[in-house]
């Protein structure tokens, strides 16, 4: 379990601040004091439900919604790759009566991929950055291949042959891939599905033969050996998720764009609203029950820290993503 001292790094004086704010946290108090709310909280989910972005809305809906003494009602708005729903975050009044949990795909990656989005990430009051989602590469157990090296000389014996699932244009699945074939000269069959079920259905029956997904949604598989994973994305620290499977970073593979999961408001909600916000699903990031039953359970690790955290990040992943894009002919549609 993630420490305060790992969650929140001492570099800067937002965050010293910032921590002195959230010892003396607690969790009846955290919202109660502003008289807010006095009416239901909304928490729109721009995917399924049974995604990983329900799963910790619910999650912190149930955490939260007692000490509130207002009920937190998920919502789900899909289609369009989340657009819909992150749509009618955008235009709902900024009162603190309806918040969005994205993922980071939806907020940096969909700007670049559709041209008639309605939104772009800076419509949005940031309020903290939740986790990022680990994701591991899998194969059909039918492929001859362990690790990323067999996997790679494999594909390349059968050049524009060897298939790769993505959930569409733009997701993390798809500019994995088309940053693989760049930096090691593959050339793969992409294959569209409409989401992660069907593309997970569709590798372990052979459907197609590889893809990156959420290292949660592809355990059971692997473990009843349908699926083998020959690289888990975890960033440069080991995953607790993967049992021995070697990290990307680990056979040579420098790419970390996992995605990642972010409470977020309309635009101009209210300062004091983010920081009771901000410190209340702190206080859950901090929580041994929420991180070592639901955290687990869906493969995310905690990142947490003030809101100008979740800038930063947007920062930086808006870069990252602009540059996957010019690898992968990216063009607005």
């Amino acid at each position: 379990m993630h420490t305060v001292k790992r969650m929140f790094k001492p570099i800067h004086l937002v965050s010293m601040v910032f921590i002195s704010l959230l010892v003396s946290w607690s969790p009846p108090q955290a919202l109660a004091q502003l008289n807010y709310p006095s009416k239901p909280i909304r928490i729109i989910v721009p995917l399924p439900p049974g995604s990983t972005l329900d799963v910790m809305a619910r999650s912190i809906s149930y955490a939260l919604g007692p000490n509130l003494g207002q009920a937190i009602v998920v919502e789900n708005k899909i289609g369009a790759n989340g657009s819909i729903g992150m749509d009618a975050c955008a235009k709902a009044s900024p009162d603190g009566y309806t918040l969005c949990l994205p993922d980071g795909n939806i907020l940096t990656i969909n700007p670049l991929a559709y041209e008639k989005l309605s939104y772009e990430s800076q419509d949005f009051t940031p309020i903290i950055h939740i986790g990022d989602m680990e994701q591991s590469i899998v194969i059909n157990s039918s492929v001859p291949a362990k690790n990323m090296k067999e996997f790679i000389e494999y594909a390349k014996s059968r050049p524009g042959q060897v298939t790769w699932g993505s959930g569409g244009r733009g997701s993390t699945m798809h500019l994995y891939m088309e940053w693989i074939q760049a930096k090691t000269g593959v050339s793969f069959n992409h294959i569209l599905y409409k989401g992660p079920a069907d593309l997970s259905r569709a590798l372990t029956i052979g459907e197609v033969e590889s893809s990156n997904l959420s290292t949660a949604t592809v355990s059971p598989m692997v473990k009843e050996g349908k699926l083998k994973m020959i690289a888990v994305i975890s960033g440069k620290q080991r995953s607790i998720h993967a049992g021995d499977a070697t990290s990307f970073s680990d056979q040579g593979f420098d790419l970390d764009f996992r995605n990642w999961l972010a409470l977020v408001g309309p635009k101009g909600l209210p300062p004091e609203i983010v920081k009771k916000w901000n410190l209340a699903v702190n206080g859950l990031l901090l929580d041994k029950a929420f991180t070592e039953k639901v955290l687990p359970s869906l493969a995310v690790t905690p990142a947490g820290g003030p809101s100008e955290d979740l800038v930063l990040q947007l920062e930086r992943k808006k870069k990252l993503g602009q540059e996957l894009a010019k690898i992968a002919n990216l063009k607005a549609e």
